[in-house]
């Protein structure tokens, strides 16, 4: 049995229909200066083990997990 790869585009060089596959491209996100100062003020007041790691998970700046989910 053999199989036959198909080309993409036709060999006579004229375009094909557009690929219709959108690549994402990550945006980078940009925070207020009041809001990173309430971060900040929140996390100067953490005094105990863990609370810094809790605090940037409730607020969306940090999720454990697989790093490929970023």
């Amino acid at each position: 049995m053999t199989t036959e790869i198909q080309p993409t585009r036709p060999s006579s060089g004229e375009p094909g229909p557009p690929d219709p596959e959108v690549v994402v491209r990550a945006k980078r996100r940009s925070f207020t200066a009041e809001y990173r100062l309430k971060i900040l003020s929140k996390a100067d007041a953490c005094t105990k083990r863990g609370q810094i790691g809790a605090l940037l998970r409730r607020e969306g700046l940090y999720r454990q997990g697989d790093p490929q989910e970023r």
